[in-house]
């Protein structure tokens, strides 16, 4: 693990990583670097243990660097500082913007640049920048975007150190390559804020001080110019390193906005609307803290699991210690651990071996199970059965007890591992609502389910405690 972090640029993203890092017990050294006044603050809010203005003393002795500054001040840190900083040091970054970040790393380090720089963006952040709004909690729960290089392991070394440290202040880890990256930031993050400051640019033309505004402005118009206020000096740089990508989702939004204008009183205006309603369902999927618990072995790429999380980050997966011959207690302390640093309320969605940890989890009576509002029960494992694996005996017996939230138990005709008649059983026993869906196998990735709606909407029905 790491001795000693560096992070250049202590404002709000690498003062709260900092703060994070000191509140999930991290021992070693962090250096902070800004200028002098920031250091100050930050060395009296003991996010850091000492602090310099000067990037190549920072880093020195660092075994990770972290350059938290905007995107243009890390592509000039990167030249600076690369051929100084240790020999074995990682250097990551969280700017929001990828392309151009990874490109000079690799003019800097050239075929070495995979073992040197790792591209990072944490989705998180406020409208109001400045260490003075930095805090321990801003990454809790948060998507933390890795951006590695062609050929770039995340497994191993010190990438694998990092990604544990990420893990550890509680974000959750999605990997893209830099095109794709910039190109879905472009739709999620850079148009929100251009269209928030072309807003409330209009209304200062148009209305000016009007009191009115105020008077009359209701939630709505408050939550499309809240990031109105997020400073130029970041929005330079995103817009200088990824122009191309917000130039088309901008054109393609002013589409939009014109076939608008042109239909007002149309039957296609509905239509627009309609279209509008389909991404706000999207949205009320994610409306609660989603764990997710799988199978002996994992699930797969074509598993309902797997696809879920990859449409939502939000979601997240409790990861067993070794999933061909899983650990129930070591299991059992990671699902408490989760709990624990997830904001309520949570939903589990589990399949197989995942239900009966579940299971085993509530029998243990945590004091954390107020916060779950309830569980969706796929296909869970019959280990007690004569042909159960002996790698799954660690979890026998199941657990029979009242689960202490609502439930559903999902079981098929089909499945080769339970009995629909065993599943009934269970979903007696723990106090569940059952549903049979029919043939389809043990309700998996072979199933055939694809992203599995039927699933989703059972979920759903969950979270809003229908």
């Amino acid at each position: 693990m790491f001795n000693q972090i560096t992070i250049i640029g202590t404002g709000l993203i690498g003062g709260s990583f900092a703060l994070a890092l000191k509140a999930a017990g991290f021992g070693g050294k962090i250096v902070g670097c800004d200028r002098r006044a920031v250091v100050d603050r930050a060395r009296s809010m003991r996010a850091i243990d000492s602090g310099t203005e000067d990037p190549v003393e920072a880093v020195a002795g660092s075994d990770l660097i972290v350059l938290a500054t905007p995107v243009g001040g890390i592509i000039d840190l990167i030249e600076r500082i690369g051929p100084v900083a240790p020999p074995d040091a990682l250097i990551t970054d969280v700017g929001s913007t990828k392309k151009e970040i990874l490109e000079r790393a690799r003019s800097v380090f050239g075929d070495k640049a995979a073992q040197h720089f790792i591209g990072g963006h944490p989705m998180a952040g406020k409208e109001h920048s400045g260490l003075e709004n930095a805090e321990a909690k801003l990454f809790l729960n948060a998507v933390w975007l890795l951006v590695p290089q062609a050929g770039q392991s995340t497994d191993r070394g010190k990438i694998k150190d990092y990604c544990e440290l990420l893990e550890r202040i509680g974000v959750r880890i999605l990997k893209m390559d830099a095109e794709r990256h910039d190109q879905m930031c472009a739709w999620t993050s850079h148009l929100p804020q251009m269209i928030a400051t072309a807003l409330a640019a209009t209304l200062v033309e148009e209305l000016g001080d009007n009191p009115d505004v105020h008077a009359i402005g209701g939630r709505a118009l408050r939550e499309m110019t809240r990031i109105a206020s997020s400073p130029y000096s970041m929005w330079r740089d995103i817009a200088h390193t990824n122009t191309a990508n917000i130039e088309s989702v901008l054109s393609k939004l002013e589409q939009r906005l014109v076939h608008i204008r042109e239909n007002l009183r149309t039957p296609a205006l509905r239509e627009e609307f309609d279209h509008a309603n389909r991404f706000e369902l999207v949205t009320r999927d994610v409306a609660a803290t989603v764990l997710v618990l799988p199978g002996w072995q994992n699930s797969g790429p074509r598993h309902w699991q797997t696809l879920w999380e990859q449409q939502n980050p939000i979601f997240l997966r409790v990861q067993q210690r070794d999933w061909e011959f899983p650990h129930r207690d070591w299991w059992l302390e990671r699902i408490t651990a989760e709990v624990k640093q997830s904001p309520p309320p949570i939903v589990f969605a589990a399949h197989s071996l995942g239900c009966i940890a579940l299971a085993h989890w509530c029998k243990a009576s945590p004091a954390e199970v107020h916060k779950i509002k309830g569980a969706l029960l796929v296909a869970p494992a019959d280990v007690d059965g004569k042909d159960a694996p002996k790698q799954l005996k660690d979890f026998s017996p199941v657990p029979r007890d009242l689960l202490p939230f609502p439930t559903i138990v999902v079981a098929s005709s089909t499945d080769p591992y339970l009995t629909i008649a065993r599943a009934r059983e269970f979903a007696r026993s723990w106090g569940s609502r059952f549903v049979d869906i029919g043939a389809a196998g043990h309700i998996n990735g072979e199933s055939g389910l694809g992203d599995w709606p039927e699933g989703k909407r059972l979920l759903r029905h969950l979270v809003e405690g229908e």
